[in-house]
């Protein structure tokens, strides 16, 4: 059997900073906006690695957006 990469998914989707937080067009943060998964654009670029590719990004994402949520959380009840 031939293998061989393939694209699939979606290769568009919302930009995003290293935070997970959503950019607008001009590349600003949209304050409490977050993406990740295929709701984002793609870490992979425009090919799909492999099979758990996109669970692995979305794993690693979500703990990222998971915790930088939170800190701004625990910021704002400290400065009220």
């Amino acid at each position: 059997m031939k293998i061989v990469l393939s694209d699939l998914g979606t290769c568009g989707g919302v930009m995003t900073d290293a935070h997970g937080r959503a950019l607008d067009t001009s590349g600003e943060v949209i304050e409490g906006l977050y993406a990740q998964g295929n709701t984002a654009a793609n870490i992979f670029g425009n090919v799909y690695p492999g099979a758990g590719a996109t669970i692995g990004q979305g794993l690693v994402f979500g703990t990222i957006i998971a915790t930088h949520a939170a800190q701004k959380a625990r910021d704002l009840v400290a400065s009220a």
